[in-house]
């Protein structure tokens, strides 16, 4: 498994090499990358330049989200998938080998059936684009109960949903984004994951429901960093994602309105100690934190004097 740092899975953002710093601080040997940025420094100069602070920090990245909005009109969608090429072509040349997307909570354009068939095609059609350049496409759902709000029909937002979807899909570089958090809100088990081999997942988010959230109201915010016990014991979820032998990505996920006012390095150190004592208690072995960060990799190119 990869420890993996995300920083949109916390909430937090910042410049490239702030956030690499920030993984390399705290142990982290992978980090989700913006893919999209990536593309659009390396248009403004070249690959080395763009990915000069990642070969530098020598960090994996974990995966990339693709950005696509499943629940655009056709020509939108259209252009979305055309986008997907040059962002894949660039994964590759990095090394990026995992993506992400989730599907709609609800939508206003089609009854559950239609819109299914919709989304299935779509999927497969995003698949298609990136198996060639050897990229696995992990797929997700979200589960708060804000997202259906104001929508007419609901779709995906349980993991039996989720499940059928995947299994309309038939490209075999598709899997699960396995967010935690999203299983438990969506009614997923322990068995059901258990159930899954390690070709059926691409990549793994750890997150906790708060304490007194009320599941069948819970909303998005209602997101803390992992515990090792609750809705879903996370000791067990390590255990068994280790009994399957997955090579993966595994970050650690939270609400920033969990952690109003805090700086950006009490959170990650936060979200490291949940994720190393969570793997410590499923008995696997935890990498020491550097003694000191990487100081050799500039904000911005240093002037000329």
């Amino acid at each position: 498994m990869i420890k993996n740092f995300s920083p949109a899975s916390l909430g937090i953002n910042g410049r490239q090499s702030e956030l690499i710093e920030l993984a390399l601080t705290y142990g982290f040997t992978g980090m989700d990358v913006d893919m999209h940025e990536m593309l659009r420094r390396a248009q403004r100069t070249n690959v080395e330049d763009a990915a000069k602070y990642l070969e530098a920090a020598e960090i994996q990245i974990g995966g990339f989200e693709l950005g696509i909005d499943l629940d655009a009109d056709e020509e939108a969608f259209a252009i979305l998938l055309a986008g997907v090429h040059p962002i894949a072509d660039l994964a590759k040349q990095l090394g990026g080998t995992r993506s992400y997307v989730r599907v709609p909570a609800a939508t206003d354009r089609l009854p559950y059936h239609e819109y299914f068939d919709i989304q299935s095609n779509r999927l497969t059609q995003i698949s298609r684009v990136l198996e060639p350049r050897g990229i696995q496409l992990g797929i997700g759902f979200s589960a708060g109960k804000e997202l259906e709000e104001g929508k007419e029909f609901p779709f995906t937002r349980n993991v039996d949903g989720l499940i059928a979807l995947l299994k309309s899909v038939s490209e075999t570089n598709v899997g699960i984004l396995l967010d935690t958090w999203d299983w438990v809100v969506g009614e997923g088990t322990i068995e059901q994951l258990r159930e899954l081999g390690t070709d059926d997942i691409v990549a793994v988010r750890l997150g906790s429901v708060t304490a007194d959230a009320d599941l069948s109201a819970v909303n998005s915010g209602d997101r803390v960093l992992p515990e090792q016990e609750g809705g879903l014991n996370h000791v067990d979820v390590i255990k068994q994602l280790e009994s399957i032998s997955f090579q993966g990505p595994v970050c650690p996920s939270a609400s920033n309105q969990s952690y109003k006012g805090q700086t950006r390095e009490s959170i990650v150190q936060r979200a490291q100690e949940a994720i190393d004592g969570i793997s410590t208690a499923a008995g696997l072995t935890v990498a020491k934190l550097p003694m000191e960060t990487i100081e050799d990799i500039p904000y911005e190119p240093n002037p000329i004097s």
